[in-house]
């Protein structure tokens, strides 16, 4: 039986005879995800994250008694409201999830019943010269129900062959191998196979760069490469994002050339603010966001999800292209036209106004929607501030809800102008999806229409006199 996660995106109706798993339902007032999984099986993080994208409430559970014992404890600290329903028999489960409606009645009789088509099983092919790694992403990726690792590969050079004997949906490419690095390897093969590929690496400053040229190269996202020792607290991340990266290949080989805007002329720079946030695909989008911005820009303010060791290789790298100043920010930067700064990973960035003396504070608040930088922290800071000038926030691809809370605030508070990635351009349409469905969003564009709409969407002075 599949732990399929059941929403509106991917089912009407789930009606279904249930013996020796548990159903869990995560609720907010008017929609629901639900879970179909046994007691053992089942992964608090995953159920985080279902709560997150619904910004949900309440948790039902429908199983056996000895079951709730093995996952209360879990489920209480996540949710302030879980509610057991006892089925110590077969029971037959009734659910729709917008608007909700969960029964799960103690006759065994399935009337209509209608089964979701079970998801399909994705194919990974691990290419890492440690055969310990290979057997720990093995072992890690056998906890799902649909991933499936076909083949593993020590040496680089046998990569091409696995291809095409295991024709795999997703790959996964260590940065450090003999006879030639991963990000070598993706510079061949993906022109020519186009499979959405995860880089493994340590996650350190030395291996920033890497990373980040290999993402310009093709590969959707990155993961840490994992040991004994953080196993379990990144399992369900390499996993979710193996089945993310499954999804995106079509949105990966389209792309459309453009020209850079020719000039600013008639925006008064001073007189607006850009705030941006990022997540997953946002290193390559944004790269070709700032690549396609005139000389001369208001100044922006960025969020990229990212870690602390490769924000700067990630501003240092966006630095060498354009012709105004990309750095990583520091503390008490001071904010201003022709100079873009980057959230250092690991920290929070908040935008700070005195008396007209804008600036930016560093500091190791807790994480937002569990992100540190986080998009939203960002823009209610500046939604929360005095500021009086026009502001324009944009939301990118990324994984999640990050962001879409605060760019309803920066609407309502400062009207500001807002902007989202398209789902066709997107590697991963969750944030500005999120922000979209709030209806806090003016314009939704594709990538290479998003620098000409942000600086449309910035004012001259006067503009701003006439408004006043």
């Amino acid at each position: 039986m599949s732990s399929e996660i059941l929403s509106k995106e991917n089912t009407k109706v789930f009606e279904q005879l249930v013996s020796n798993h548990l159903f869990i339902s995560v609720q907010n007032e008017t929609e629901a995800k639900s879970i179909l999984v046994k007691a053992d099986d089942l992964l608090p993080s995953l159920i985080e994250e279902m709560k997150a994208s619904l910004n949900a409430t309440i948790c039902k559970v429908i199983g056996k008694q000895n079951d709730f014992s093995m996952i209360k404890s879990a489920l209480n600290m996540i949710f302030d409201d879980v509610k057991f329903v006892e089925r110590e028999s077969e029971y037959t489960v009734h659910f729709e999830p917008s608007p909700i409606v969960l029964r799960a009645s103690k006759s065994s009789i399935v009337q209509n019943k209608i089964v979701p088509t079970k998801p399909k099983i994705v194919k990974v092919l691990v290419v890492d010269d440690s055969t310990t790694i290979c057997n720990l992403l093995t072992k890690i990726m056998g906890l799902s129900p649909d991933i499936e690792v076909v083949g593993t590969i020590n040496d680089p050079l046998d990569a091409e062959e696995a291809i095409k004997k295991f024709s795999p949906d997703v790959m996964t490419l260590d940065i450090h191998m003999p006879n030639m690095n991963g990000v070598e390897l993706l510079q061949k093969i993906y022109p020519k196979y186009h499979i959405p590929t995860i880089m493994i690496s340590s996650i350190s400053m030395k291996e920033g760069p890497l990373v980040l040229e290999a993402l310009e190269s093709g590969a959707v996202d990155y993961i840490q490469k994992p040991d004994m020792s953080n196993f379990a607290a990144i399992a369900a991340e390499i996993n979710n994002k193996i089945i993310q990266a499954s999804k995106v290949e079509s949105k990966v080989i389209k792309k459309k050339a453009f020209t850079p805007i020719a000039s600013s002329q008639g925006v008064g720079l001073d007189d607006n603010l850009i705030v941006i946030g990022a997540s997953t695909g946002g290193t390559k989008a944004l790269k070709e966001l700032l690549d396609k911005m005139p000389d001369h820009i208001p100044p922006i303010l960025i969020v990229q999800h990212i870690p602390a060791e490769f924000s700067k290789a990630f501003a240092d790298r966006l630095n060498t292209s354009v012709k105004f100043l990309v750095k990583e920010a520091t503390h008490g930067d001071i904010v201003k036209a022709n100079q873009v700064l980057i959230a250092p990973g690991g920290t929070q960035m908040k935008f700070k106004n005195r008396s007209g003396h804008m600036t930016i504070e560093i500091n190791d608040d807790a994480p937002v929607n569990r992100f540190k930088p986080s998009v939203d922290y960002l823009f209610d800071s500046v939604a929360n501030s005095s500021i009086d000038l026009n502001i324009v926030a944009a939301i990118f691809t990324g994984m999640g809800r990050d962001g879409a809370d605060g760019m309803r605030r920066l609407k309502n508070m400062k009207q500001a102008k807002t902007i989202a990635q398209n789902e066709e351009s997107s590697v991963v349409f969750g944030m500005p999806k999120e922000a979209i469905k709030l209806g806090c969003v003016d314009h939704i564009v594709p990538l290479e229409e998003a620098a000409k709409m942000i600086m449309d969407s910035c004012v001259g002075t006067e503009s701003i006199k006439k408004a006043q």
